[in-house]
């Protein structure tokens, strides 16, 4: 029988639950009793939220569609006709640039990744402005099913070492039930070129079945193949300006280790607004948050978590 707990009562478990150490709180998740609460307060939110769920166009229809049904879709980025691609696009090549010049042999693990100066921590108006698009927002909040927060972005040039390391390697995000991840090629990504790789939607269950990948982790190409046919694998394999949306949550996934070119890239995060982990914020100047104040509406700044509005610099 599954207990019934008061909104109250939920809302006090997940304030103590944040406050758990990462792994130790995913396996209190899977208590029964507290795996069947969680479920509980998730079908009603779900429920509740329905009705407020914004409208879509054709285009974003299929997409939801083709999330819910394969778990990811790759689409030109001037298909989703949003005003503020080409700022956004501009500065994400021109911190691409920066990437370029790095000594691999100066990073950590098997990328170079925006992160090691204060400049580099700072957010960027460009690019956050364009993650809150309307348009964009509606089809990630249609699909999720409840308010979302944007996590934040990350850039990311992944080095052609051929090394199987970090999230070279298969795996399922789990800070959420539903977790969007947008990437922007920001180069041809062929064969050789560190492609996004997953297994659809309808391979994963009996994936993690045969893995019992329960406990998560990482999975080697090895045991991926010895759960599902390597034929079954898919590499997402695209031109420069290509966006890869994925459901890292409800598929296997992983960044092809590149062998012959390097891939640059844009990946933005989107989960509910009651996710089991929140990412560090980008520290938004005052100047910026101007920009965006006057080019945001209320729904699009409260997709921002309020840490990121308390540390302006």
């Amino acid at each position: 029988m599954i207990m019934k707990i008061s909104a109250n009562n939920l809302s006090y478990i997940a304030k103590k639950v944040k406050n758990i150490p990462r792994k130790l709180r995913r396996e209190i998740s899977r208590i029964p009793p507290i795996q069947a609460m969680k479920e509980q307060a998730y079908q009603k939110a779900l429920n509740n939220h329905a009705q407020l769920l914004p409208e879509l166009d054709a285009q974003g229809l299929s997409i939801v569609k083709a999330l819910r049904e394969e778990g990811t879709c790759i689409i030109p980025i001037e298909d989703l006709q949003l005003s503020s691609t080409k700022m956004m696009m501009d500065t994400a090549f021109a911190l691409a640039d920066k990437l370029r010049v790095l000594d691999p042999k100066l990073s950590k693990g098997d990328s170079c990744e925006m992160g090691s100066t204060p400049e580099d921590l700072r957010e960027f108006s460009e690019i956050l402005l364009w993650a809150l698009e309307p348009k964009l927002l509606n089809i990630i909040e249609n699909y999720i099913g409840l308010p979302i927060l944007y996590q934040g972005f990350a850039m990311r040039r992944s080095v052609a070492d051929a090394q199987h390391t970090g999230v070279r390697r298969w795996h399922i995000d789990w800070e959420d039930r539903r977790i969007i991840k947008v990437i922007i090629y920001l180069n041809d990504v062929i064969p050789g070129g560190g492609a996004y790789n997953y297994i659809s939607r309808q391979l994963t269950p009996e994936a993690i079945k045969k893995l019992n990948y329960y406990n998560l982790g990482y999975v080697s190409d090895e045991e991926m193949a010895s759960a599902v046919p390597r034929q079954n694998w898919t590499a997402c394999l695209a031109p420069k300006g290509s966006v890869v949306i994925s459901d890292t949550s409800s598929v296997f996934h992983r960044a092809q280790p590149p062998t012959h070119y390097e891939r640059y890239s844009i990946t933005f995060c989107y989960t509910s607004t009651m996710p089991q982990v929140i990412w560090n914020g980008r520290k938004i100047s005052q100047e910026q948050w101007e920009i965006i104040d006057r080019n945001t509406n209320q729904r699009q700044k409260k997709c921002l978590h309020k840490k990121r509005l308390d540390q302006f610099i």
